[in-house]
């Protein structure tokens, strides 16, 4: 795969994190991960079987980096973010951190994340991060458009950015991310157009046959 494609890309992932304990919390993490940007956007909710149930939601956007080790060690991805009620650039106060460490596979980890639970700041570490089928309410089916590509995606590659999500949900922030995501990719793929062309063209002319 060449260096262009490795620096194009756009996917959803989704986390369970937590013990899986009874009565434990659970974090349910979902998000929409930029490779030419490095960076994340999408949802948060902590949950809890307290009385009252804990339920927290949060809009949550940051970043990753590679955490690169010599060999024989074990590289890994660390994923920093922050969430509120509303998204990045709202007047929102932060509600939710997390620091997640997972493999270059994107599949398991480790994380540690607050939440601002009424006026005081709840701390969990150290927990078990799992990848999760990626919730549909969250990242809905597309329709066709741009193909987007990933160097080792952990799922299938995507076929259009949710801008359609967004749209319904009326997510401003969320709307101009996608916007500027879709329009960086667009033009690092100038031969899309060119190539749909001739794809076209090839099969009228075997339909013809």
């Amino acid at each position: 795969m060449s260096a262009t494609q490795q620096n194009v890309g756009l996917f959803p992932v989704s986390y369970r994190i937590g013990t899986g304990l009874p009565g434990a919390q659970s974090l349910l993490l979902n998000l929409l991960v930029s490779t030419p940007q490095h960076e994340v956007s999408g949802g948060a909710t902590v949950t809890q079987a307290t009385n009252p149930p804990l339920d927290i939601h949060s809009d949550v956007w940051g970043e990753y980096t590679y955490l690169t080790v010599m060999k024989p060690g074990v590289s890994k991805i660390l994923i920093t973010a922050e969430g509120n009620h509303g998204g990045h650039g709202s007047n929102s106060i932060i509600n939710f951190k997390i620091r997640l460490v997972v493999g270059t596979d994107w599949k398991e980890g480790v994380a540690n994340y607050q939440y601002l639970n009424g006026t005081h700041w709840v701390e969990v570490n150290n927990v078990p991060v799992h990848l999760a089928e990626v919730q549909s309410k969250v990242f809905p089916p597309f329709e066709p458009g741009p193909v987007i590509i990933h160097h080792n995606p952990p799922i299938l590659p995507l076929y259009a950015a949710p801008i359609q999500s967004a749209i319904a949900s009326g997510d401003l922030a969320q709307m101009k991310n996608l916007a500027k995501l879709a329009k960086q990719q667009l033009d690092q793929q100038p031969q899309l157009q060119s190539a749909l062309e001739a794809a076209k063209k090839e099969i009228s002319r075997l339909q013809a046959r």
